[in-house]
């Protein structure tokens, strides 16, 4: 895999260095908006990987190509407690309906002031450089298509892995020799986990929350995107038990309950992807790697349980199915593939593949699967019965004949590469 990584990457440094950042797509028409920042992870995780110092210099230019993208592009100045921060958000260019959209977005607009058209269309666009495309989190009334207001909002997740990207650049350009830049982003990074801290951080939640620009008020409705900043530990070392109220607040809002993994929201109605009772490979990874990564007993042996429900999940649908699926539903005890949004659930699926894979590599000595026989599965042993079916045989599936149709996607968000 590592060769298919590094051309993926070569693809993603070719849109970089001719157009200066990720497109939403591999067409003109996507040329308006970005994807989520995860180039400069990329190529992290492939030099963690495969030590390819050569390989990591060609790439320097790029990466900080893309940051620079987001910094000049995708800042807005916003102010909490008398105080003016600089945060990210998504804004895309363009305020038309999405050409590959086009009926969707026009329909969408019907009801609304002409004047409010246009940002209304650039709205949905931004939901769409998210990747929450979409969801009840954009929605100003957290029911309707109508009302988003994806540009208003700074999303906790986005501000987090910005933060990440500091923090790689930084050690990217120290294992280079390249001490100045260094120590310039390591500067930067110090500064915008105080930034973070301040407009993000609900002492009374214990958690982080999106902000709403227009209401300069923290939206504290429960999002499993509260937890990417332990993903990319955007915290202060002095304040570790912050990693402690987060779990908590993750379990007093209700997302930690379902038997197939975590749901995107907990918004029922809505009839959008990205909510209530779909479950996202990539968001359930991040949440399951942020926990492990503690030193908590609790939150390590809490992550191990969400990735035995998604593990098990994954493969009592592809018992069902014989396919592996972008998202599935989470919260029945019956197992099924997801739906919700503006098209069919797509099979394959590239960061589906991954995150198994890394689950798999991550917890084999400890996961059992469980068949599907067993409408609801039950929380996972490890002792072995008859109904166990060992760890390798998923992995092998997985291996053997999902990942010949592996999707692009899985490199551009969260595939991990292993050395």
């Amino acid at each position: 895999m590592h060769q298919t990584c590094k051309k993926m990457i070569l693809n993603f440094h070719y849109l970089v260095d001719t157009i200066g950042f990720i497109p939403n797509g591999g067409r003109v028409y996507y040329l308006r908006r970005s994807q989520p920042p995860m180039f400069i992870p990329m190529i992290y995780e492939y030099h963690m990987a495969t030590e390819d110092d050569e390989f990591l210099l060609s790439m320097l230019n790029s990466m900080e190509k893309e940051f620079s993208f987001w910094k000049n592009q995708r800042m807005i100045n916003v102010t909490k407690n008398g105080k003016s921060y600089a945060v990210f958000r998504y804004r895309a260019d363009t305020n038309v309906p999405r050409p590959e959209s086009y009926r969707e977005d026009y329909q969408t607009a019907e009801r609304v002031d002409r004047q409010k058209k246009r940002k209304l269309w650039r709205d949905i666009a931004s939901a769409a450089e998210s990747g929450w495309d979409f969801s009840s989190r954009w929605f100003a009334n957290r029911k309707t298509m109508d009302t988003i207001e994806t540009s208003d909002i700074a999303p906790v997740d986005l501000n987090a892995i910005m933060y990440w990207n500091m923090k790689i650049l930084a050690h990217l350009h120290g294992a280079l020799g390249n001490v100045e830049r260094r120590d310039e982003l390591n500067r930067e990074r110090s500064r915008f986990v105080d930034t973070f801290e301040a407009v993000f951080f609900d002492d009374r939640e214990g958690a982080w929350f999106d902000l709403n620009i227009r209401t300069g008020e923290r939206d504290d409705d429960a999002y499993p995107s509260l937890a990417v900043p332990l993903f990319t530990e955007c915290y202060s070392s002095l304040n570790n038990h912050m990693m402690v109220d987060v779990l908590e607040t993750l379990q007093r809002k209700g997302l930690l309950q379902f038997p197939g993994g975590v749901p995107t929201s907990l918004m029922k109605g809505t009839n959008q992807q990205w909510d209530y009772p779909n479950g996202w490979a990539p968001i359930n990874h991040m949440i399951i790697e942020g926990l492990r990564k503690s030193n908590h007993p609790i939150m390590q042996q809490k992550a191990f349980e969400i990735a035995s429900k998604w593990i098990n999940r994954n493969y009592q649908v592809y018992q069902k199915d014989k396919k592996m699926w972008e998202k599935y539903d989470v919260a029945k005890g019956y197992v099924r593939a997801a739906k919700g949004g503006e098209y069919e659930n797509q099979a394959g699926f590239g960061w589906t593949n991954g995150v198994i894979l890394d689950l798999m590599v991550t917890y084999s000595k400890r996961v059992t699967v469980i068949p599907s026989e067993r409408q609801t599965p039950r929380q996972p042993s490890t002792s072995s019965d008859a109904h166990v079916v060992a760890a390798a045989e998923i992995a092998d599936l997985t291996l053997g004949k999902l990942m010949q149709r592996s999707s692009l996607r899985a490199i551009s968000s969260f595939l991990k590469c292993h050395g």
